[in-house]
């Protein structure tokens, strides 16, 4: 046992030595690279956000819709389905205060008869709120009137 260790450490010095280099090197490298990274990120946020107060708010997303049904049809507003159904945004506070919904891009509806599920991205709010999703599912239920 006493020479396995006595030969673990004292043959290929060379290469351990040169192994040992490398991975401080190595090292040396990632850190540099992960603190240049972070100042880049301190330097946008400082940017989108100078000195003011950031917040983040869960928003109901509403879509929109344009045009008009064909005759006799209409849409079952309490069975839309939007998935997800919220959306986390981030801003400022002051902005972020006066929003109650996200709203869809408008979504054609003209001469419609059947049901349909469609992905619509989402309305951008305002410059400088940063939205988590970007795509939604919305499922529109279109029935008969009942006349």
């Amino acid at each position: 046992m006493l020479n396995f260790i006595r030969k673990f450490f004292i043959e290929n010095v060379g290469l351990k030595i040169i192994s040992l280099v490398l991975a401080f090197m190595l090292w040396f490298y990632v850190v540099s690279e992960l603190k240049k990274g972070s100042e880049e990120e301190n330097q946008f946020l400082n940017r989108v956000f100078p000195q003011q107060g950031v917040a983040a708010k869960k928003l109901l997303i509403r879509p929109i819709f344009v045009g008009k049904l064909k005759n006799g049809y209409d849409i079952v507003d309490d069975k839309i389905v939007t998935v997800p159904e919220y959306c986390i945004v981030v801003g400022t506070r002051d902005i972020l205060e006066k929003i109650r919904f996200i709203y869809t891009m408008p979504i054609d509806i003209g001469g419609t008869t059947k049901s349909f599920t469609r992905s619509v991205a989402l309305n951008p709010i305002a410059p400088g709120i940063y939205m988590e999703e970007t795509l939604v599912q919305v499922t529109v239920p279109i029935e008969k009137s009942p006349r």
